[in-house]
């Protein structure tokens, strides 16, 4: 029981982040796009903010356990880059498989994994 407890709170965590991260991506391609309007930024601040804490919670916990290692840098996006950079077994298949599949399209550069 306790294990399927905490596959569905990977799951959901993961999810949570990957919402978060539409969002950011949304409010950044409008910034960059200069179409923003004040009270948009401003009440998007939370949201980034926000995002950034479920994304350092998400690399302690989500990412170590799919990973199987602890954290060397403090977001998911910096892990998953590194994994796909390295290329190397089935860290940098899933890394690179995270990038191209769930955040490269959404990211207004068309690259969000460096």
């Amino acid at each position: 029981m306790i294990g399927l407890q905490l596959v569905a709170g990977c799951f959901a965590g993961a999810y949570l982040l990957w919402l978060f991260y539409l969002a950011v991506m949304s409010l950044q391609r409008a910034r960059d796009a200069g179409t923003i309007p004040r009270p948009a930024y401003l009440l998007g601040l939370p949201i980034l903010y926000l995002g950034l804490v479920i994304d350092f919670a998400c690399n302690v916990m989500v990412a170590s356990l799919l990973f199987l290692e602890l954290p060397r840098e403090w977001l998911v996006s910096a892990r998953v880059s590194r994994h796909c950079r390295s290329g190397v077994g089935w860290r940098g298949t899933l890394g690179c498989w995270i990038c191209h599949s769930l955040l490269d399209a959404f990211d207004p550069s068309g690259r969000h994994c460096k």
